[in-house]
């Protein structure tokens, strides 16, 4: 059972990550910004949401672990998108697939990921110290 702190931490890190969703989502497909600094908003936001889901999800957990476990999996993510199996091909052509698997590999994500993990865990941290 999560203890009154926890639980404002998990409702407060919850609407952040609702909020990363929406400006990642504005930022990626209307903003008035160059394609380059689209496609870095949409990885930086990326990485947020997943790190202020999962301190939602797990309030107690550390932020440095969260970012650096969500940093992981994003960069394997980005990595698998070299493997064209059937299967995973038919996901990546559905939005949800898209969205959370990507469909091209590029290096220039890189940049944005680890941007997104440590302004998320230096976020995430400052939260947690309120």
């Amino acid at each position: 059972m999560l203890d009154r702190r926890s639980w404002s931490l998990s409702l407060q890190l919850g609407l952040i990550a609702t909020l990363s969703v929406l400006a990642g989502l504005w930022l990626r497909f209307d903003a008035p910004i160059s394609p380059y600094l689209r496609d870095a908003s949409g990885g930086i936001s990326y990485v947020l949401f997943f790190i202020f889901a999962a301190g939602a999800l797990a309030p107690r957990a550390s932020s440095s672990a969260i970012a650096i476990s969500i940093l992981a999996v994003t960069c394997c993510l980005e990595f698998l998108q070299l493997w064209h199996p059937l299967w995973l091909e038919a996901c990546r052509r559905t939005i949800p697939g898209r969205l959370l698997l990507g469909t091209t590999f590029e290096w220039a994500d890189f940049p944005p990921y680890f941007i997104g993990a440590a302004l998320g865990y230096v976020l995430s941290r400052a939260f947690r110290k309120k």
